[in-house]
């Protein structure tokens, strides 16, 4: 599977974070591409999110969440979830097209591939 960016702003911000850092072992940690690539891919919570990436940590509680768009507080708790090995998000809640539109879906659907494949999947494609 290719990764599959929800925009150029996206793989813009995720490369740019992750390409310098990926031969570092911490950085190369799944939990943490997989959660750098979900906070990419939203410009609000990408702005929010960057302060609270440590060199290979994320600080969720750092991140302001207010007036983020729904579809980017999906992301916020799917990054989370899959950060720390819980299950914060359901399968019902991602597959309500009123609450999730289908490219931010897919983008969920690639962190976990991510998560599953880590930095292998970033030598295939970025």
């Amino acid at each position: 599977m290719n990764i599959r960016f929800k925009s150029a702003m996206h793989r813009k911000n995720f490369t740019g974070f992750i390409s310098p850092k990926n031969s570092d072992y911490y950085c190369s940690r799944s939990e943490f591409v997989a959660a750098v690539f979900l906070l990419s891919a939203d410009k609000l919570l990408w702005e929010r999110s960057k302060r609270a990436l440590a060199r290979y940590s994320v600080n969720f509680g750092m991140i302001d969440l207010s007036g983020i768009s729904t579809e980017g507080y999906a992301l916020y708790k799917a990054a989370r979830a899959m950060y720390n090995g819980d299950s914060d998000i359901s399968l019902s809640e991602l597959c309500d097209w009123t609450l999730i539109d289908d490219p931010t879906t897919l983008t969920i659907f690639t962190g976990v591939m991510l998560l599953r494949n880590g930095v292998r999947m970033l030598k295939r494609r970025v």
